[in-house]
């Protein structure tokens, strides 16, 4: 009883630390739409925030979800704590360290080492749940499940691709940004998708019987995932060649998607299963539907271009795959297990989750498609944005709590019996929040020696960038610009509607950064023809002028290039001076 009992308490402490991941990155969510409609203390930093938030959401959540889904459904609850404990524990010290490392620091010393501490532990469980899959039947939920692990760990490869990369080319070249994708993509397309995908599938074999697909499909699966990495490399060289190999993958793409939509959509109805659950995987597979169509989409070049250059389709896209097909999947997966609670608060909280994903989504879609078209912004579009957003922690928050209060569908589905059912529960979950309480007394002190080690190096750092000559007028085709000292109001009519189009999601109008440097005092800073030939000639700016390269080291986000002309861009830099006389009280303070 007492072993049975203990496996019980592992699930339950395993699933509530997940639900906790993913309501503090709906939080730090929340704080980031937030830097769009207030202003915001100087000690939160956008960028570290959303690092958190990223990492939180992506290896809290979604990867002890996913790790966990696929445990609890293979493995004999008799080996289960020997196999997993100590590596979930390790798990849990990585993120934990994560949550206060990244927001202190964000890319330093100490979140990088807890970071690689998780991707050292994710190989341990990997191997195990590899061992563990050789030893069940071929149907094609095992074998998504395994295609979906190999993915993850060659998402993996980019990680440690960025350290030679740095120290031989910098964080400046291509190379960089593409392992950072590289990881992101496997992550997404392979990892989380076909993970989630493939536990679904294992749940409708336990009923309808093995699915077997031939090799080409399978064969198909693995290269849609692998040649739509084609799309990323575009971004480096938009050469048509790789255009059409994106062409092709997500055309294939889909052609397996309609296939795995098919086994799904007929099988969840031989489920019986509540009505909430069945909600949840039709949510996911709309969504993966979705996510098919938006790539298709992609074999238009023009279309391939916008979507990473306009902010709010690649934010959008990442919370349709990430909260609609995994988290939604996922939430149906856990219920399915007995690892999520069925109560009927639990419906309520995920019922408003789902309300903020669609209402989110389609504002995030709306207002990228009227951008394209050159449109502008919905009235009160950030607001609206910010105040669905907090549907996200509510939602989320109501889950967390009945998680923690109910034990019944445990108790029901091992039917067991205890004159106090929750008691080794929550002497489990008071451990690891001992842990936790003594984890993070030890990095606040650590990370404190991390912070100091980073500010006495920046100011070599500095020394370092200028002993580079920097041409104060940039590098480009402006050599001079003509410029009045009155305000010409035309051009910045043109230039503000750009600026709406293709900045602001990246840039606010104040002094404080966002994903880029604040607009404010650029003028005072920055000689005109630096401004313009930074917005036409932005990829040569970023690779080889010592001052873009000095923002992007600090910004770690790359410009995209997006195809500005010599006249909008003056629009765009009369803009910028009426901006500063505005806001900093004097423009063209670089002259």
């Amino acid at each position: 009883m007492t072993s049975t009992f203990s496996h019980i308490a592992f699930k339950q402490t395993w699933t509530r630390w997940a639900l906790a991941f993913f309501l503090i990155a709906a939080l730090l969510g929340l704080l980031m739409r937030s830097f769009h409609v207030m202003e915001m203390p100087a000690v939160f930093d956008y960028k570290n925030i959303l690092h958190t938030h990223s990492h939180l959401a992506l290896l809290g959540w979604g990867y002890l979800m996913i790790t966990g889904g696929i445990i609890f459904s293979l493995e004999s609850p008799s080996e289960l704590i020997y196999k997993y404990k100590k590596l979930f524990v390790l798990t849990l010290i990585s993120l934990i360290a994560m949550l206060v490392t990244f927001p202190l620091q964000g890319y330093g010393v100490w979140s990088i080492c807890f970071s690689t501490l998780h991707v050292l532990v994710s190989y341990g469980i990997a191997v195990k749940i590899l061992r563990t899959l050789q030893m069940q039947s071929s149907g094609l939920g095992i074998r998504l499940i395994q295609i979906a692990i190999w993915f993850q760990l060659i998402s993996t490869l980019g990680l440690w691709a960025l350290g030679p990369v740095t120290a031989t080319l910098g964080r400046m070249h291509e190379l960089y940004f593409m392992s950072i994708q590289w990881f992101l993509h496997f992550q997404l397309n392979g990892w989380f998708v076909l993970g989630t995908l493939g536990l679904l599938i294992y749940r409708v074999e336990q009923v309808k019987g093995a699915i077997h697909w031939t090799v080409f499909r399978i064969w198909a699966m693995i290269l849609s995932v692998v040649l739509t990495f084609a799309l990323v490399i575009t971004w480096a060289d938009p050469n048509p060649l790789f255009f059409t190999i994106n062409g092709f993958a997500v055309a294939l793409q889909g052609l397996v998607y309609f296939w795995i939509f098919l086994e799904l959509f007929i099988g969840v109805k031989s489920l019986e299963i509540p009505s909430l659950v069945k909600l949840l995987i039709y949510v996911a597979l709309i969504s993966l539907a979705a996510k098919a169509f938006l790539q298709l989409l992609l074999l238009l070049p023009s279309v391939a271009v916008i979507s990473y250059t306009i902010r709010q389709f690649v934010i959008g896209f990442l919370h349709l795959v990430l909260l609609g097909v995994m988290s939604f999947g996922l939430g149906a997966v856990g219920m399915i297990n007995g690892d999520l609670s069925q109560e009927r608060s639990s419906t309520i909280g995920w019922l408003v989750v789902m309300t903020a994903f669609l209402s989110t989504e389609i504002l995030l879609f709306t207002q990228g498609l009227l951008l394209w078209l050159e449109l502008g912004f919905i009235p009160g579009y950030n607001l609206l944005l910010f105040l669905f957003s907090i549907l996200f922690p509510l939602g989320l928050a109501i889950l967390w709590i009945t998680q923690l209060e109910n034990n019944s569908q445990y108790n029901s589905q091992f039917n067991l019996t205890s004159k106090n059912p929750n008691q080794n529960t929550n002497q489990s979950m008071k451990k690891s929040l001992i842990w936790s309480l003594g984890i993070l007394g030890i990095l606040m002190t650590a990370c404190g020696g991390g912070e100091t080690q980073n500010t006495a190096s920046s100011p070599q750092q500095e020394e370092a960038t200028q002993e580079v000559k920097a041409d104060p007028k940039g590098i480009g085709e402006i050599k001079n610009v003509e410029l009045d000292e009155s305000i010409d109001e035309n051009l910045v009519s043109t230039g503000k509607a750009i600026v709406d189009m293709k900045c602001t999601a990246c840039h606010q109008l104040n002094d404080k950064r966002l994903v880029g440097p604040g607009f404010q005092g650029v003028t005072n800073r920055r000689r005109p023809e630096w401004i313009m030939n930074m917005i036409t000639n932005v990829d040569v700016m970023l690779d080889e002028d010592p001052v873009a390269q000095e923002l992007l080291a600090e910004c770690l986000t790359r410009m995209p290039n997006q195809n500005i002309s010599v006249g909008d861009a003056r629009g765009i830099l009369e803009f910028l001076r009426k901006n500063d006389l505005e806001k900093a009280g004097e423009k063209d303070g670089a002259l």
